[in-house]
């Protein structure tokens, strides 16, 4: 077999020439977090912005950076760079140029408008400017929602007036909330009656937790925030219990295993990545490449590092693709519609991932 005989770098090179085509929804990615080096020089060039160089260097990119501070400052300073409509509708252009070259149909993507309550911009122009450009992509088969995130370090007050400002969103992409940030500088349960409120007006919720944060903090989103996706989660995975209880509720966890290695969430000197002790336990999982212009990756090999790092079989891809779209913030019939391309795209790539899974167990066992 052809397989069999394959060099490691060509079996390598076919599982990300496969997860590349493999139709994908992306569920975890920061908007503000996909705009490269260029595009925020860019808007730091239009604004008169200083810019720190180390923000323009991928963090992670071959260890663990120093801290998780210096993500927040990348990430902060991209957020800061964002103050009229045409900077968000660049960034969108651009974040689904890139969703669209890997086969990703659906995107859910953070975003913080936090130019919308310091009065840089009104959200409602912003939204109507960014769903113009939303059409575009998805009439090429790109579909993108918003997710309105609150960073803890902000407090209660800021992410009611956030979710209140996505509640109020006439243009039809914001569909959800979550609460990200720093998980050390604020408790979850500080901000139940904005989940509360979003939860009252029909919004999917969500929020990072375990990622540095204990499994308590994971256990509070669930049963206090009533989040039925959990962002990271990487604490969870060593206590059955609580996985139990994950796959008793439903939750998906956001599994982000290049974000994680960066930001030293997870060390794989202490053991892999816990994404096959979830599975193993019965949890849904969907995959994220998070922040991908700070973390210098993408979620196509995300999805093959899978493969080649975890040791899963393509044909568990399947699976796991497929069950995202039951954790997206769809409604019924759009769910529908979506399952049924994965569906026929996936059926064109059976064979080709049967003859992968031959080669990789030759491999294996050579």
């Amino acid at each position: 077999m052809e397989g069999a005989v394959a060099s490691p770098g060509d079996l390598r090179q076919r599982v990300r020439d496969m997860t590349r085509r493999l139709p994908k929804a992306e569920l975890h990615v920061h908007l503000e977090g996909t705009m490269t080096p260029a595009r925020l020089q860019s808007l730091a060039r239009k604004h008169g912005m200083h810019l720190d160089p180390h923000v323009l260097e991928p963090l992670g990119a071959e260890a663990p950076i120093a801290s998780f501070a210096d993500f927040i400052a990348a990430f902060v300073t991209r957020m800061r760079a964002l103050r009229d409509p045409d900077d968000w509708c660049a960034l969108l252009d651009d974040a689904l140029a890139a969703q669209c070259d890997q086969n990703i149909s659906w995107t859910e993507a953070y975003v913080t408008f936090w130019g919308a309550l310091s009065g840089d911009y009104v959200l409602r122009d912003v939204l109507a400017a960014m769903a113009e450009v939303e059409r575009h992509w998805n009439a090429r088969g790109c579909a993108l929602r918003l997710v309105m995130d609150t960073p803890r370090q902000f407090g209660p007050d800021i992410a009611m007036q956030l979710f209140r400002l996505a509640a109020a969103d006439d243009s039809g992409l914001l569909v959800g909330v979550g609460l990200g940030g720093d998980e050390l500088l604020g408790p979850a349960e500080q901000f139940r009656e904005a989940y509360a409120f979003a939860a009252e007006a029909g919004l999917g919720r969500t929020a990072h937790a375990g990622e540095q944060g204990g499994p308590e903090s994971v256990a509070t989103a669930v049963d206090v925030l009533g989040a039925t996706r959990i962002g990271h989660g990487v604490a969870a995975a060593h206590h059955p219990d609580l996985m139990r209880h994950l796959c008793a509720r439903g939750v998906t966890v956001d599994v982000c295993p290049g974000s994680n290695r960066a930001t030293g969430a997870w060390d794989p000197s202490q053991g892999p990545h816990p994404v096959r002790e979830f599975l193993a336990h019965g949890v849904r999982v969907d995959v994220g490449s998070d922040d991908p212009a700070i973390f210098g990756n993408n979620l196509s090999d995300e999805w093959a590092d899978l493969v080649l790092r975890d040791g899963l079989r393509p044909h568990d891809l399947f699976d796991i693709t497929l069950d995202s779209l039951d954790a997206a913030f769809l409604d019924d019939a759009g769910r529908a519609r979506l399952r049924a391309h994965f569906e026929a795209e996936l059926e064109d790539l059976r064979g080709e991932a049967a003859e992968l899974e031959e080669a990789l167990h030759g491999a294996a066992a050579s």
